[in-house]
């Protein structure tokens, strides 16, 4: 049944013959959002009608999420768009002075690092401090979106870290596995239209605090690793390799975007995971160089010249578009440690500092350093 007049009275839509046939056809509001053009189109077409193009198609949704998002946005009032800069807590108070406050609100962070270095088990517990009160370091009891490419949400151990979290803080409310909001996208066509369509909606309509995308190179890597005769036919239409890099570089740009432009206009926080390639070196002589690559790496990647230094995925056009990086890797075993986590860079923290990180049932914690290592514990890797 369409149930758009009743969704929204006063929407002026930009295409009345689209609209009229999506009536027809009993299109609900839910399903204009949520399926892909091309399932509309088929859902639309008759023997006796002609399809409606992909492009109008695409165009009309644009303007109804739109128009939604407004009509929301005006009945929730201005409250959540006003407010001042704030941080998401971490669960950890040794974890919040090494990233100045926490996560902050309003930019993209990212936690980098290899398979096994912690970085679910961080946004797992951001997904329940964000819901604890502004008192204690969460965004006022507000809910929290969990896109996944690879796995899906591992409820058992929310659940888990829930549970200590209830235990430790005692918060009121108690913070609820409720407000987690998942969905898994397993390519980039599906994962495209989440982003810029159902995204917005959910935000707007549950009071979203915190994104959370795990990870964002998973889709776009498969995208290049494609089967060899597939990749080759779309380098012939964009007549080379470096096109298509070229190509990728744009959509990450667009992603990126999006997601800065949510955590404007809705006061909250995006943070994603990253994962890592192995880093070679094409020239020892290039390490020791200030004006190499190489050599200036340390300060964006978090590897500095270490040997199976790894080097963040999507390259420098991903690392341009982030508010602050925060690495998580596999450490010395000869030393006793099982992980570390430190700040690359962030505007509002000191970069090149790190420390032990240990996961537990509560989530992740710091196990803290002596004092002579470095600052109030938190060494200083760079220098």
């Amino acid at each position: 049944m369409c149930d758009l007049p009743s969704v929204l009275p006063d929407y002026n839509p930009p295409n009345p013959r689209l609209q009229a046939l999506f009536e027809t056809h009993n299109l609900s509001t839910a399903e204009l959002l949520f399926l892909d053009a091309i399932d509309i189109s088929r859902r639309c077409t008759t023997p006796h009608s002609v399809a409606p193009s992909l492009l109008e198609i695409k165009r009309y949704i644009t303007h109804l999420s739109s128009a939604l998002n407004g009509d929301i946005a005006h009945h929730s009032g201005p409250e959540i768009s006003t407010q001042s800069s704030q941080y998401l807590t971490t669960g950890d108070e040794t974890l919040d002075t090494l990233l100045n406050g926490g996560v902050r609100v309003g930019g993209i962070t990212e936690f980098v690092g290899e398979s096994g270095a912690g970085k679910t088990q961080f946004l797992l517990t951001l997904l329940l401090t964000c819901q604890l009160p502004s008192s204690q370091g969460g965004l006022g009891g507000r809910g929290a979106v969990y896109i996944s490419t690879e796995s899906p949400l591992s409820t058992p151990r929310l659940v888990q870290i829930s549970r200590s979290l209830n235990s430790r803080l005692s918060p009121s409310p108690k913070v609820s596995t409720d407000k987690v909001l998942s969905i898994t996208c397993n390519d980039l066509e599906t994962q495209e239209h989440i982003l810029k369509y159902q995204l917005p909606t959910a935000v707007a309509r549950h009071n979203i605090g915190l994104i959370v995308l795990d990870s964002i190179a998973a889709n776009f890597r498969a995208e290049l690793d494609r089967p060899a005769q597939k990749r080759q036919r779309l380098e012939a239409e964009s007549n080379s390799g470096p096109a298509l890099l070229a190509r990728r570089g744009g959509e990450l740009v667009r992603v990126a975007q999006g997601l800065r432009e949510l955590a404007r206009r809705h006061n909250l926080a995006v943070v994603v995971a990253n994962q890592v390639s192995d880093r070679f070196s094409m020239d020892d002589a290039q390490e020791e160089d200030p004006w190499s690559l190489d050599y200036q790496s340390r300060w964006f990647t978090g590897w500095e010249g270490r040997a199976g230094g790894k080097v963040p995925a999507l390259g420098m056009v991903w690392a341009n578009v982030l508010a602050a990086r925060v690495v998580l890797r596999k450490a010395d075993e000869d030393r006793g440690r099982r992980r570390r986590v430190g700040v690359v860079f962030a505007g509002w923290a000191e970069g090149g500092r790190e420390m032990d990180l240990d996961i537990w049932e509560g989530g992740v914690r710091a196990v803290k350093e002596e004092k002579e290592d470095g600052v109030d514990g938190v060494p200083n890797i760079y220098g």
